[in-house]
């Protein structure tokens, strides 16, 4: 089939509405770790990148009437942290095209090729924000990006999270007279005395959240009574029982996740194991973001005298189709250039409950 041929097939699919259906489609919405704990964000860059500065204010001395002020020090540290954004992606060939080509050659239009286009765009979109929760529970869990053999590519990416903010329960959370209570009131300690600031969630699996509505200390302070073997009642706390506690104890209210994702090996994943008890923190801007970048397939739609798209909408998740004559192929491919970063990695506790 000569190329005019395939170009013409493809005329109902301009990169410009390829380009908007696929700024279109939302995360999941049970995709927590990249709706909500380490959220979203497109920069104009293949690059991630955090400045600050840290000024320590020490207190101002009294001096005595008519005495020299004196004349304090300053102390500021300035700092900046940077890393390349990585590339991901997928590549589609259009199923079934022989059969398409059959209905053209019988007089029919195009929309059976339009339609398998779009249905493998919105695929390449949910595949690329798959990877990325896969990519956010990696870092969260030990404070690491980490990639073994992905395509040929090994590579580890370190935080730095301290020890003291990946703790291990002293006593396995599945045994029900586990101080859970305690273990986090202590883990909270960790942060107050690094001067993070008070987390605001707990993040867990259900099964977690269900050995704490069974778990001997929630139920004795749910109940009133004392922590002894005599005195605890039977009763199975519901949820929001479990909360109730948690909200006197001043600790922030459980959300349960237990999102599982497909590999292309047929077999689903876990994002976060789950015997893992998270504490975010109040400003998950402060702390981590996931950052999509430009790539190449944005920028050369962005240029040129007639653009496909504007140039601030380069960075993020595009979408491409073209084709091949040897043999007759029309193809979508999907790219992103994204990764979770973390700014501050002293903020949170990741803790292995059991």
């Amino acid at each position: 089939m000569p190329n005019d041929m395939l170009e013409l097939l493809l005329r109902d699919l301009s990169p410009t509405q390829i380009q908007a259906f696929v700024r279109e489609i939302q995360t999941p919405a049970d995709y927590a770790l990249t709706l909500s704990v380490m959220p979203e964000r497109t920069i104009d860059s293949v690059k991630w990148e955090t400045r600050g500065t840290r000024r320590r204010v020490a207190a101002a001395s009294y001096r005595a009437w008519d005495a020299q002020t004196k004349v304090a020090t300053r102390e500021i540290t300035q700092f900046a942290t940077s890393g390349k954004l990585l590339p991901l992606g997928q590549k589609y060939i259009v199923g079934e095209f022989e059969t398409i080509l059959e209905n053209l050659d019988r007089g029919m239009d195009s929309r059976d090729l339009v339609r398998a286009v779009y249905d493998d765009v919105g695929a390449h979109v949910l595949s690329i924000k798959k990877r990325l929760e896969l990519a956010v529970g990696d870092l969260l869990v030990d404070g690491k990006f980490s990639l073994v053999g992905e395509n040929g590519l090994t590579l580890e990416a370190d935080y730095k999270v301290p020890a003291a903010n990946m703790p291990t329960a002293p006593t396995p959370w599945t045994d029900p007279t586990a101080d859970m209570l305690g273990d986090e009131m202590r883990w909270i300690e960790v942060l107050r005395a690094s001067g993070a600031p008070a987390p605001a969630r707990a993040f867990t699996s259900y099964k977690t959240m269900a050995l704490a509505m069974g778990n001997d200390s929630y139920r004795a302070a749910y109940y009133g009574s004392v922590n002894s073997a005599s005195t605890i009642p039977t009763a199975v706390l519901a949820p929001n029982e479990v909360n109730v506690v948690r909200t006197r104890y001043g600790l922030p209210p459980i959300t349960p996740y237990d999102v599982k994702i497909e590999l292309d090996n047929g077999t689903d994943v876990r994002p976060l194991p789950e015997n893992m008890f998270f504490l975010l923190p109040p400003n998950p801007a402060q702390w981590a973001e996931t950052q999509y970048g430009l790539t190449a397939d944005g920028l050369i739609l962005a240029r040129g005298g007639n653009p496909a798209i504007e140039r601030e909408d380069a960075p993020g998740i595009v979408v491409t189709r073209g084709y091949q004559d040897d043999p007759p192929q029309v193809w979508t491919k999907g790219s992103a250039s994204a990764l979770p970063v973390m700014y501050t990695p002293d903020i949170h506790i990741a803790a292995t409950v059991w």
